[in-house]
């Protein structure tokens, strides 16, 4: 199973939907999910209960690789029905309120065009990226599936993972084939086992390749293999020692013979008991420019005046945001994240000062506070700023400056005692002569400006890179081809993107020196050949951003909806991009 878009993707997003309007949907409809009881969520895991025992500890390698992320895992069974998800706190609200959760069907006749329908149709990997969805209400989400195959060939379900699209990179495609790959490896281990088809040798191969930490021990407990992942937890000389397990992690049984001359577990870090945020340690700089908005950062971190953090997307505004809370005076309190971009229009009110029970049609029965009222005494961090409606802005005006809310339905207002820290991609002077924000909210929001710089200006891509790597748990490092390379790329995703590459660069490695045919950039092919090396010399900014736009068009067909989402740029901009570099579609 290859770890790459397929170049039949959009082909069968198109036939997907021509199906759901052949069944008389549209996507303005109403998505009304449907449950199964708790009795028959229970008959149907213990039916998958084979699936779900090798799962789980899959699922659960996720964890080191996107402990602070937004997204939310899910299994489904051959028929489509979610037999269980694993999701950051951050996103499981979200995913209830969608019905992502066990019990839930989501084949294409239930859902509509989405990830996890089309992959159990088609039997291949597939990405459904926001507009691709049938249904509006979807359109802010990605999503990224894979079927999972026994050893037979039949099809027993499907992985998927699922986030904002203001979350996606470029590795949760690859990533989602590669569990489910390593999924699959776990049955066929658990079959050969089973029926003694496959020799020793041939299983201690599978079971050193597979990313879970694995081991085998005997019958006094002494370990007589151990797969990379575990000789990383606990050491490279463990065989023929006797097994502990280390503070912070636990086992779990996957294997157990019947005369107990041996048994094979799992290792898995335990799930952390309350939520951290970023702290200033976190946040790696060696270039100039970065260390002076850090300092500049902790001294705004001592202060309670609202603050504007500026930069391109990818360049760690939220880490910064995070920072600055753990080092003020309310890190003690909430610190609650808004992405104002990806609020309807209509829900904004609600969404940021709450309802009344009653309110308004599908409000849940007893009300919901807002994000001012959850961050009372600490932090609010309002993503996206500029890209809230002026009637958004409006709204927000209010309670910034009187520090009151009313919640939808409520003829009562309420205190609140929050700081400001607002963020955005745009630069808002020019919104403001455009007419699409508010010049006295710009004021009120803009206290301290620190403007984040991006990537490409920044002289320690080499130094962060490494440590990107090292925080991966990656026992690997960069050639000095690969490092060049690095330094001549555009980085249009800024840190965000390098990370991404890092991580899908590191798995393609498997363990070796990272070499230029591992960099697989967001602009390569469909069919996941590595472009050409990009020349010695520097491009000019006006080059670059040229060829930049122009492989991100190839790569989605000119699908300019697409293209405007990966350069992080609205439609109208790149329309105009377009018309001033004359490029046409050929």
């Amino acid at each position: 199973m290859s770890s790459v878009v397929y170049s039949h993707e959009f082909d069968m997003i198109r036939e997907s939907w021509q199906r759901c309007y052949a069944q008389g949907f549209l996507p303005t409809d109403s998505v009304r999910g449907q449950l199964l009881s708790e009795s028959q969520i229970i008959s149907l895991q213990k039916d998958s209960r084979f699936l779900l025992e090798h799962a789980i500890p899959v699922f659960d390698s996720l964890y080191p690789l996107y402990k602070h992320a937004e997204y939310i895992a899910v299994l489904t069974d051959r028929h489509g029905t979610i037999i269980h998800t694993v999701s950051t706190p951050e996103f499981q609200e979200l995913a209830d309120s969608i019905y992502m959760l066990p019990g839930a069907n989501w084949l294409e006749n239930t859902m509509g065009t989405n990830a996890m329908g089309v992959t159990l149709l088609e039997k291949k990997p597939v990405l459904v990226y926001g507009e691709d969805h049938f249904y509006r209400t979807n359109h802010f989400l990605a999503c990224a599936a894979s079927p999972i195959f026994n050893s037979m060939g039949e099809l027993l379900g499907a992985v998927n993972i699922s986030c904002r699209i203001e979350q996606y990179t470029s590795s949760i495609l690859p990533l989602v084939t590669m569990l489910a790959d390593s999924l699959q490896n776990r049955l066929l281990l658990s079959e050969a086992r089973q029926e003694h088809l496959l020799t020793l040798r041939h299983l201690e191969k599978l079971e050193n390749e597979h990313p879970t930490p694995l081991l085998t021990l005997d019958s006094d407990q002494r370990i007589v293999r151990a797969n990379r992942a575990a000789e990383r937890i606990i050491g490279r000389d463990c065989l023929g020692k006797e097994f502990s397990i280390k503070d912070g992690y636990v086992m779990e049984s996957i294997s157990d013979h019947s005369q107990r001359l041996w048994r094979s577990i799992t290792i898995r870090p335990r799930p952390a008991s309350k939520q951290k945020h970023y702290v200033f340690d976190d946040i790696f700089g060696t270039c100039p420019t970065i260390t002076r908005v850090k300092q500049l950062a902790i001294r705004a971190a001592s202060m309670e005046t609202p603050l504007l953090l500026s930069g391109e997307s990818g360049t760690g505004k939220e880490l910064f945001a995070q920072a600055i809370h753990s080092a003020s005076t309310r890190n003690d309190q909430p610190f609650i994240a808004v992405n104002c971009s990806a609020i309807p229009e209509d829900l904004v009110e609600s969404e940021l000062f709450g309802y009344e029970r009653g309110a308004f049609t599908g409000a849940k029965a007893e009300g919901s506070i807002g994000k001012f009222e959850a961050a009372h005494n600490g932090t609010l961090f309002l993503d996206e700023i500029g890209d809230m409606s002026l009637r958004a802005q409006a709204a927000l005006l209010r309670a910034v400056q009187e520090k009151v809310i009313t919640p939808v339905g409520s003829v009562k207002s309420k205190q609140v005692n929050v700081r400001i820290i607002a963020a955005t991609h745009k630069h808002l002077p020019d919104e403001i002569r455009s007419k699409r924000f508010r010049e006295d909210l710009y004021y009120r929001l803009k206290g301290i400006q620190l403007t984040l710089p991006p990537l490409r200006k920044r002289s320690d891509i080499g130094a962060l890179a490494t440590h990107l790597l090292h925080k991966l748990d990656a026992s690997t490092s960069l050639s000095h081809e690969a490092l060049a390379h690095l330094h001549q790329h555009s980085w249009p995703g800024n840190v965000r993107e390098l990370n991404s590459i890092l991580v899908q660069a590191a798995f393609l490695a498997e363990g070796g020196q990272i070499e230029p045919v591992h960099l697989q950039w967001e602009q390569d092919l469909p069919e996941g050949n590595t472009l050409s090396p990009q020349p010695s010399h520097r491009l000019s900014l006006e080059e670059t951003e040229k060829e930049t736009i122009l492989r991100t068009l190839d790569s989605t067909r000119w699908n300019i909806s697409r293209a405007a989402q990966l350069l992080q740029v609205s439609r109208n901009t790149l329309y105009r991009k377009l018309t001033e570099y004359g490029f046409h579609r050929q």
